[in-house]
């Protein structure tokens, strides 16, 4: 007769106590492991390339772009065009772009006037950011079987084509990982500060990696050293000046961000939806609101912290707690929790209802932008609001469970010490 019981065995799969399936792997395993999780990143990367593969015979050009799913910042900006005109979108466009995804369009402007010739650049740059993102969480956690949720997550399929937000989300990883020094690889804070630095003029969204990496230094968890963040600060401090000298308009995209900042996926899209107040109100409102959340978010960490802080745990709280009031919340910034939130959340259905989430909201705000230029066949703005309602509340359930990460971490460690005082060793697995 099995010795545990058939609950006993299916807790992992419901997120199960601390510790049950994390049992002691071989290195053959765990060699294994990696390359089929590897083969798997590379199936969805596959499959996102042959979502742009009809873009490219001058798809992104055609006004039924959206419809395809061709449209997206980059390719917009390189043809002089704004998103359509429907409520709930900001306009978008070249001055709407990011400083770096900014000075990429104008370099390959004066390089070529095809965007069928720009965009399979782009797509080289964000597989080569998806391919660093996969290597540097499987460094991160090798023996961890739930990085599937990001192997296979449809967030990549919908962003590859977008910006370079893949490219921004694998330096933030790769800064975390050179800021703990994860086995093999050494701690070097100065090359961790200059990620984040060059990653924030991608999405500023990397201030809160850099911010988590600050309040989780000085107060690791047991797994993790002790690392003093003044040197990563100052070498992203001496990144951005220095990206700031040779392209001094990110105070003017910041501007311009404030006054076009509505945008699909967020509460403040749903309200303009419902014609109650207009983009210019709700913008700035709810970008304060977001940053408020930030800073309680950062409080309450200040105070837990003495019981150990996982850096991606805080990463996917201050995230988690920005994008759920921010004025806009497109299908790229999504990307940026996905990493960070399958390190801290441990529970598989929490990450399968975000990613089934995710993918509605991509497939019906391509739609819903259809009826900008055809009201007979783009989706109705009711649909378009309760997709993006039901994506909040999913991603709601996963600030739940990356803030329960907290909880059980502080009351793991006491059990395994106790158990280890009674001369019983731990069980594993």
């Amino acid at each position: 007769m099995p010795s545990n019981s058939s609950t006993r065995i299916a807790e992992p799969l419901l997120g199960g106590p601390g510790g049950i399936h994390l049992g002691f792997a071989g290195a053959r395993f765990r060699r294994f492991q990696a390359y089929i999780l590897t083969s798997l990143l590379g199936v969805t990367t596959f499959l996102a390339l042959a979502l742009q593969a009809p873009c490219l015979s001058s798809g992104y050009a055609q006004p039924s772009a959206s419809a395809r799913m061709c449209a997206g910042p980059l390719a917009t900006a390189f043809l002089g065009q704004l998103n359509p005109d429907v409520p709930g979108r900001a306009g978008g466009g070249e001055a709407g772009l990011s400083v770096l995804d900014a000075r990429l369009v104008t370099a390959m402007q004066g390089v070529t006037d095809d965007v069928s010739v720009f965009m399979p650049f782009v797509l080289i740059l964000n597989v080569l950011g998806i391919a660093a993102l996969g290597v540097g969480l499987l460094v991160l956690a090798r023996e961890r079987a739930w990085l599937v949720a990001v192997f296979a997550s449809p967030v990549i399929l919908f962003t590859l084509g977008s910006t370079l937000d893949p490219v921004a989300v694998a330096l933030s990883v790769w800064a975390l990982i050179l800021f703990i020094g994860a086995p093999p690889v050494r701690s070097r804070p100065w090359a961790s500060g200059m990620l984040v630095g060059i990653a924030t003029f991608i999405n500023p969204l990397a201030l809160l990696v850099g911010l988590a990496l600050c309040l989780a230094g000085p107060h690791p968890t047991r797994a993790a050293p002790h690392r003093d963040p003044r040197m990563m600060i100052a070498a992203a401090a001496v990144t951005s000046a220095l990206i700031l000298i040779l392209d001094g308009s990110a105070v003017d995209r910041v501007m311009h961000w404030f006054s076009d900042a509505v945008d699909g996926g967020s509460f403040a899209s749903i309200l303009v939806l419902a014609r109650i107040g207009d983009a210019e109100v709700w913008g700035p409102v709810w970008a304060t609101a977001a940053l408020g959340v930030v800073a309680a978010v950062s409080i309450a960490m200040i105070l837990v912290r003495r019981n150990g802080l996982d850096p991606a745990v805080a990463a996917c709280l201050l995230i988690g707690g920005y994008l759920l009031l921010a004025p806009g919340m497109m299908t790229w910034d999504s990307l940026w929790l996905l990493p960070f939130l399958v390190l801290a959340v441990h529970r598989w259905w929490v990450l399968i209802v975000w990613a089934l989430a995710e993918a509605s909201f991509a497939v019906s705000i391509h739609l819903g932008d259809v009826s900008g230029y055809d009201s007979d066949h783009g989706l109705e703005p009711a649909w378009v609001a309760l997709f993006t309602l039901l994506r909040l509340f999913a991603l709601v359930a996963a600030i739940i469970f990356a803030g329960e990460n907290l909880h059980r971490q502080r009351i793991r460690a006491p059990r395994r010490i106790t158990v280890a005082a009674a001369g019983v060793p731990p069980r594993r697995g």
